[in-house]
This record gives structure tokens, C-alpha cells and sequence, in this order.
């Protein structure tokens, strides 16, 4: 039980945050509870997207995770906690909201790749006594918030769902995106989908 709640809060936390590379060697399972525990939380804010080979799959739910929740599989505890947490997240907000205004003006947070434009922007704003914003972190929160209201993406087309889902919907739709074999099979062999 343990395994199936564990894996079911940080497949939404991950997914809401944008947590990518999760391959074998970054999830761990402690052999004295069963839970599993994350490690490497340096692909953030959809960095799986701009791979050379995209991360596709909104979280890990492969083959052999789906297989040592037991004989309901997604289905039961895992599904149903992912609608808790999901649930949860969405009624608590405007706590992470506030958690992640900070990214946006603080300058010590550094978001790789920063454009020359967007620099010299922030030094402007720096020298007119103005806030300084990093737009890059701008982006990042506003699409978290989007995933939060249940906004989703569908990888096998592109296209992005019009209507925001309701939890259950949003559910359904990551658990189907995330044990997609078509998605799946275009994962980079090192995230060892066949696992």
C-alpha cells in the first residue's frame, strides 16, 4: 500500500512541478516501508520537454510499476489517491502560488539559457528602481498554475485541451498519457521504458 500511495503523490507533485528524468536510477524503493523515494530534482519546470528526445510521459508509470500495485494495477488506491492529492493541490493554490512567486523576483535564482533580450531587460528594470522579473520564471509559474486548473496537453496529437478537466478527467487523462506504448516506445533508451 505503501508503494501504490507513494508513487501516486509524487506522480501528481511531479506533474504538477514539471519533474522529469525519472529513470530507474532516479527512483528509489526504501526496503523498510516500501515507499519510493525521488532523487535528482535537477529536470524541473517541463525540462524534459526540450531533450533532444522529449520526455513525453507526464510521470513513471510503466509496465513494472503498474505491476507491484497488485492485481487493480492503476486502478483503486493509485487512481484514487492521485484524485486526493490532485484535489488537494488545487484547493491549496494560492499557498503554492505564493511558494512560487518567489522564483520570479529573486535574483539569485538562475534559469539556464536566459537570451541576451531577456538580460538585459532584467538590468533595465534594475536601473529604472523597478521589480526585477525573470520572465522565464514567469513562464514556468503560469504553466504550472495552467496544469493546476486542469489544463493538459495531449503528446500523441500536440494539442492542448480547451476546457480545463475536472480532477477525475485530469486523472484518467495522465494515467492514459503515462502507460501510452506509443508515447512510451519514443522515450530515450536510458529512461528504459521497458521497464
Amino acid at each position: 500500500m505503501n508503494f501504490v500511495r507513494s508513487t501516486a503523490v509524487m506522480s501528481m507533485i511531479g506533474y504538477i512541478m514539471g519533474l522529469g528524468d525519472r529513470h530507474c536510477e532516479n527512483i528509489l524503493i526504501d526496503t523498510c516501508t516500501g515507499e519510493t523515494v525521488h532523487v535528482d530534482f535537477n529536470c524541473l519546470f517541463n525540462k524534459g520537454l526540450t531533450f533532444e528526445i522529449p520526455e513525453k510521459v507526464p510521470f513513471r508509470l510503466t509496465h513494472n510499476i503498474v505491476d507491484g500495485m497488485g492485481t487493480l494495477g492503476v486502478e483503486g488506491v493509485f487512481r484514487k489517491t492521485c484524485e486526493i492529492i490532485l484535489h488537494l493541490i488545487r484547493d491549496e493554490r494560492e499557498l503554492l502560488v505564493s511558494v512560487l512567486k518567489t522564483f520570479i523576483y529573486d535574483p539569485l535564482v538562475e534559469w539556464k539559457s536566459a537570451t541576451r533580450e531577456e538580460v538585459a531587460n532584467m538590468k533595465k528594470q534594475q536601473i529604472e528602481g523597478g521589480e526585477v522579473v525573470n520572465m522565464k520564471a514567469q513562464t514556468h509559474v503560469r504553466n504550472i498554475l495552467e496544469r493546476v486548473r486542469g489544463y493538459c496537453t495531449d503528446e500523441l496529437t500536440g494539442k492542448r485541451v480547451v476546457l480545463p478537466l475536472s480532477v477525475e478527467g485530469q486523472v484518467d487523462h495522465l494515467i492514459q498519457q503515462a502507460t501510452s506504448n506509443e508515447l512510451l516506445c519514443q522515450m530515450f533508451i536510458g529512461w528504459a521504458a521497458y521497464l
